[in-house]
């Protein structure tokens, strides 16, 4: 009986602790801030630019909750390599994601077969792209496993409220 109760208390801790945790992040920040200092930090020799307006309008239309946008892309014709990042209204940031996810997955195959002809070192960054949320922000980036990574942290890190 003994066993049962200290096993059962356990089980409650570990579960409140758990959702104790849940993470917490910031809603003020300029996306061209954030981006900014996302360059700074791939610091992976790659020049970027800003996209304009209307840069994914093939692939999606932009949802009217979206209050903000910017995507960056590599200026060397031959570099995959691009981010964007999206602050949306509450609760808009799964249904966002969703729509990111699909305009990866339909650049991969519009444009496979081309890049691996042309630049196959560069087809896995686009096969492997994400689009992470933290909080109302819904970021995407086709880039190398590295500069994914270090693109993803630097924003999380930015936007976390410890």
């Amino acid at each position: 009986m003994k066993r049962i109760l200290i096993t059962l208390l356990s089980v409650v801790l570990l579960l409140s602790l758990i959702s104790c945790n849940t993470q917490k992040y910031r809603d003020d920040q300029a996306v061209a801030e954030l981006a900014g200092k996302a360059v700074t930090a791939l610091n992976d020799g790659v020049t970027y630019l800003p996209a304009d307006s209307g840069y994914l309008s093939d692939y999606l239309t932009k949802p009217d909750y979206v209050t903000e946008e910017i995507i960056f892309f590599a200026t060397e014709t031959n570099n995959l390599n691009e981010f964007g990042i999206f602050h949306v209204q509450d609760g808009n940031a799964e249904a966002m994601k969703e729509l990111l996810k699909g305009y990866l997955k339909q650049s991969l195959e519009k444009n496979q077969t081309w890049y691996d002809s042309y630049i196959p070192e560069e087809t896995p960054k686009l096969r492997d792209a994400e689009v992470q949320v933290y909080g109302n922000y819904v970021v995407y980036a086709i880039m190398g496993t590295d500069d994914r990574a270090t693109l993803f942290d630097n924003i999380k890190d930015t936007l976390s409220i410890q």
